[in-house]
């Protein structure tokens, strides 16, 4: 690393033009590029790729359809998380799956071994830097940090938009190979509402508009180009806005007794947990700490209210920490902006269970899409193989709420799918289903008809359990199927 002095002079020899900075990526190179990379920068990749023999990329919930053609020139690799955008291109096998988890996802790289494969090249958006020549990543790390330590090449995209945070997110500039600079503008909010007023649909004006004054800053410039095209559905489900409905308050009601004084929590982004703190499950709770990784709609201003003090950790006590803030709403984002009570973390360390496992009465609440009659929860598909969505992080949390000694692994979800015509407590996943939490490690179990305590029970006796949180209209086939697998 250069001379602290020195950093200008470096930071200058760095900066490139998008076309120059493109050049470092080789044919046959593996590129990575990460969550809510910007446009301007997936565009730029695109670009290469198409002038290139050979290209490989992975992805972390990409959002480049480019990228994702039928006819793209090397492998494309999703990792942790699949999404909405891009789960077409899944399903048609243009796009593969990485069945990697936050807490060994740089393991093989590490350790050496040889099967490791590390990107040759990471693209991500980054601060300007400050007065001691450091750039940052804000609270929408991610995997940022732990890539740029260890691929032999990062280029960096100076992104004005980039919401500053706290924690370990800091890069001395001598770490990038390159820098791009004067591309991504700071964003034009009256711009992006003249465009929905004159471009959207005429019938999804009036709530694209009222979403816009709902928003953060940083979460418009993700889309602000194509902002006045997107549904509003899909817009809201994206900055943390789907309201309530009376399925997961009752969820909500019925996890809140769960939740004790002095909990650490962690809450996953899916549906409903990400729910669970608009529908006032934490409201009664004093003294929670927060360790997770990433945020969900309301959180932020439960620490506002002071239900959330994080007083009571044992790790990183007086600070709520994430792997990033990403699933937290437009008031919520305005409160961690540039809070130092709001910290993040390389997620291959904050969500190690050797580490996140020491908390004090560690809670863990994620979604699932279906559980069996023995434990089995599936977070990642449906039809017996489809994938909807990755592993994330929650493989990571539930394990350590589960090692913690006093902690608990929650998994909360709807009793049924598609209208009521489909239950989600099954007897038997479909063959071929992605089991994302084996049997062995389920805990508890929570839907809108009540709790099931699975811990210490049989094969019968977690039937009789989970049949009793079903929707009634399912539980006398199911107690049927019960019957004929294990008596």
């Amino acid at each position: 690393m250069e001379h602290a002095g020195d950093w200008r002079e470096a930071y200058k020899e760095r900066l490139r033009s998008v076309e120059e900075a493109m050049a470092l990526i080789g044919d046959g190179d593996l590129v990575t590029m990460g969550v809510l990379t910007p446009g301007a920068l997936g565009s730029a990749l695109a670009d290469r790729a198409e002038q290139l023999g050979r290209l490989d990329i992975r992805t972390l919930a990409p959002t480049e359809p480019r990228l994702f053609t039928s006819d793209a020139n090397g492998e494309r690799e999703i990792e942790l998380f699949i999404g909405e955008p891009l789960r077409s291109a899944h399903d048609a096998k243009i796009a593969t799956y990485l069945p990697n988890t936050f807490m060994l996802g740089m393991k093989a790289h590490d350790a050496g071994r040889e099967e490791a494969r590390l990107p040759d090249v990471q693209i991500t958006s980054c601060s300007e830097p400050n007065e001691a020549g450091y750039v940052q990543f804000g609270v929408h790390m991610w995997t940022r940090k732990a890539y740029t330590k260890r691929c032999p090449t990062t280029i960096g995209m100076i992104d004005p938009n980039i919401t500053p945070g706290h924690g370990d997110i800091w890069v001395h500039v001598s770490e990038f190979a390159a820098f791009i600079d004067d591309v991504i503008e700071p964003v034009n909010i009256e711009a992006v509402e003249e465009r929905v007023r004159t471009l959207a649909p005429e019938e999804h004006r009036a709530e694209l508009l009222e979403l816009i004054s709902l928003a953060s800053s940083d979460q418009i410039a993700i889309a602000e180009g194509m902002f006045h095209m997107l549904p509003p559905k899909i817009v809201r489900q994206a900055f943390g806005l789907t309201e309530v409905d009376a399925e997961a308050q009752r969820i909500a009601d019925n996890l809140a007794p769960l939740i004790r004084d002095g909990d650490t929590i962690q809450v996953g982004v899916g549906t409903p947990s990400q729910l669970m703190f608009k529908a006032g499950a934490f409201d009664h709770a004093k003294h929670l700490g927060v360790h997770t990784e990433l945020g969900s709609p309301g959180l932020a201003q439960l620490w506002e209210r002071g239900n959330i003090d994080n007083s009571r950790k044992t790790l990183h006590r007086d600070r709520c920490v994430a792997v990033a803030w990403t699933g937290c709403d437009g008031i919520d984002l305005g409160i961690i902006r540039n809070n130092p009570a709001f910290e993040v973390y390389d997620p291959n360390y904050l969500l190690n269970p050797a580490l996140m496992s020491q908390n004090s009465q560690m809670t863990s609440i994620n979604s699932a899409v279906a559980v069996d009659l023995l434990g089995q929860i599936s977070s990642e598909d449906r039809y017996g193989g489809q994938m909807i969505n990755g592993t994330g992080g929650q493989p990571d949390t539930h394990i350590s709420a589960a090692l913690c000694p006093d902690g608990r692994a929650i998994t909360v979800l709807r009793s049924t799918a598609l209208e009521g015509s489909l239950t989600k407590i099954v007897a038997k996943h479909e063959a071929g289903t992605l089991v994302t939490i084996p049997r062995y490690l389920a805990d508890t179990i929570v839907t809108e008809y009540g709790v099931a305590r699975l811990l210490d029970k049989n094969h019968r006796q977690r039937a009789a359990e989970l049949i009793s949180i079903a929707h009634p209209d399912f539980r006398a086939e199911l107690r049927k199927e019960a019957t004929k697998h294990w008596g």
